[in-house]
């Protein structure tokens, strides 16, 4: 079961391991980082290699730059300190990884789906920013 279905570019992926504290088991993953437009921060996401696509998939879909639709059913907070914070940048923050359960290419009715809801949201915003100037 996912509680977030996120509509993305995939930037990059990276395959790397960790070893489980409570246990000291080695896990390996795959995360990607994907890019959703008009957002200014990139978005993480792992899977462990059972629910991860192959690398050669991977690979096609960073080299075309594919949109994808990404399945996730938690996420964890990382929290950090800035060690040099910008002018009106607190000096701490978090990262927020999602952990993923299925991924996919975005098919032709999928991106139409994903273009039409662009164009209402647009709209709206459209239509609020009128009516506040309106008032």
């Amino acid at each position: 079961m996912s509680y977030l279905t996120l509509a993305a570019k995939l930037e990059a992926y990276e395959e790397s391991s960790y070893t489980l504290q409570s246990t000291g088991e080695l896990r390996s993953r795959i995360q990607l980082t994907l890019t959703i437009p008009n957002m200014r921060d990139r978005v993480l996401c792992e899977f462990d290699l059972e629910h991860a696509p192959s690398s050669e998939l991977l690979d096609r879909w960073e080299l075309e730059e594919s949109w994808l639709i990404v399945s996730a059913n938690s996420f964890r907070a990382l929290g950090f300190t800035r060690k040099n914070p910008r002018p009106n940048e607190k000096s701490v923050g978090a990262l927020v990884v999602f952990q993923g359960t299925e991924v996919h290419e975005a098919s032709i009715e999928e991106r139409k789906q994903l273009q039409e809801a662009k164009k209402a949201a647009r709209l709206q915003a459209k239509q609020r920013r009128v009516a506040r100037q309106a008032a």
